[in-house]
């Protein structure tokens, strides 16, 4: 048996005798009692008998890779699936040392049609992080018997899909902090022409970011999809954008639109050849709320 002596010598405090729910605490203000609880919970951690604390997680500022993970619901789960992440996963994200960044229902726009996603977004410092998380997610017997519980009548999901991506390097910093209440956010994806994705990130650095600024638009993130993924992601950009509501959103967009600024923006970059092919992917998410990001 190991003991953990004091100053008394005749006087021995044992492992075994290590009991936190032992010591009476009427005031939570009491500096003494706080200060025997935080020497016995020191002692006891150092005896092994309270659980291993988690990962501490990288701060925001230190993501060097983001997964944008979408799961499309089977019929009438969606609030199932939800309920799975809100109770399980997104506990055992952290567990693992996965930076939970935000987690969106779909908001359908005007005139589309209502789609039963979930978008998530996770941060980890880089790729060989991200796999070592995952793998440590998937073995967790937690994880496990949630996934077993909840699948017991089909899986809630009938489709996940996942894309890589960097931080552009005029994004600015992400910010987790509350906002005041909770906001729209739109997803935004362009394909460019061949040879122009760079003039495209340019546009944004030297004009577009400003005049968002200017047309009251809140700039969330601006990504580079990450390399040698499938769906022809070598030349997408990804951003994301925030606002008060629809309504606003509209109100600022037809602002930007008719601004001379703009116009005259777009016109020079495109001298040479039209940047985007096609128009760009739009996707209007709402935050659940148990998401970081609001």
């Amino acid at each position: 048996m190991t003991y953990v002596s004091s100053r008394r010598t005749n006087r021995r405090l044992t492992c075994e005798r290590v009991n936190m729910t032992s010591i009476p605490i009427r005031s939570p203000f009491s500096a003494l009692r706080l200060a025997i609880l935080s020497g016995l919970a020191a002692l006891a951690a150092a005896c092994g008998t309270t659980k291993p604390a988690l990962q501490p997680l990288p701060r925001a500022s230190e993501i060097g890779l983001y997964e944008l993970r979408i799961y499309t619901a089977a019929d009438g789960k969606l609030d199932a699936l939800t309920a799975r992440l809100r109770d399980h996963e997104a506990p055992l994200f952290r567990k693992h040392g996965m930076i939970p960044v935000a987690f969106f229902q779909t908001a359908p726009g005007p005139g589309q049609p209502e789609v039963s996603r979930l978008y998530y977004i996770l941060g980890y410092k880089d790729r060989a992080a991200r796999d070592a998380a995952w793998t440590a997610f998937s073995a967790d017997a937690d994880w496990k018997s949630a996934y077993k519980s909840t699948a017991t009548n089909g899986a809630l999901q009938t489709q996940i899909d996942n894309v890589f991506l960097a931080p552009a390097s005029y994004s600015p910093k992400l910010n987790l902090d509350p906002k005041g209440g909770p906001r729209l956010f739109e997803l935004r994806t362009y394909t460019a022409n061949p040879g122009k994705l760079e003039a495209i990130h340019d546009r944004f650095r030297d004009h577009t970011l400003g005049l968002f600024q200017k047309h009251g638009m809140t700039s969330i993130i601006y990504w580079r999809p990450t390399a040698g993924q499938d769906g022809g992601y070598d030349s997408k950009m990804v951003y994301m954008l925030a606002y008060p509501n629809m309504a606003a959103r509209n109100a600022d967009w037809a602002a930007f639109s008719a601004d001379p600024d703009w116009i005259k923006a777009s016109n020079d970059s495109q001298k040479n050849g039209v940047l985007l092919k096609g128009k760009p992917d739009t996707v209007f998410l709402t935050p659940l709320p148990f998401s970081p990001l609001k």
